[in-house]
């Protein structure tokens, strides 16, 4: 049987573990959450400083491009939008981040068309 004592000090000590676990656990997502879906690497913080200014990181992570069409597609919004040039070594660090991470697929051929449309689904048969 616990005393009071014990009673008191194993409540404290599970409050303490409690508060623990949850702020470990706040700050292991917290990287994660800042980076908004697109993985670490080296360059992801000049892609969030330049590119989720005026877009959000949904833009980026639905295309996937080789580092020439990154590149062709960065002077586009430089000509068309309105985005400001960026230094030499930004430019580079971008590109080789985009490339690295949403570069296309060497396993996905670009023409074919995706195996499961966004609006199909697979459904079992109705027994009835």
């Amino acid at each position: 049987m616990l005393s009071k004592i014990s009673y008191k000090k194993l409540t404290w000590i599970v409050l303490i573990m409690s508060i623990f676990i949850f702020v470990s656990n706040s700050l292991l997502y917290a990287e994660e959450d800042m980076q908004q879906g697109l993985p670490s690497g080296p360059g992801i913080d000049l892609v969030l400083g330049n590119c989720t200014i005026c877009h959000s990181t949904s833009i980026i992570l639905q295309n996937h491009m080789d580092r020439e069409a990154w590149d062709k597609t960065i002077t586009w919004m430089q000509k068309e939008q309105g985005m400001w040039e960026l230094e030499a070594d930004d430019r580079k660090a971008i590109l080789e981040y985009l490339s690295k991470h949403q570069g296309i697929n060497q396993n996905m051929n670009r023409n074919s068309k995706r195996k499961q449309s966004m609006y199909e689904f697979d459904y079992s048969a109705n027994p009835l």
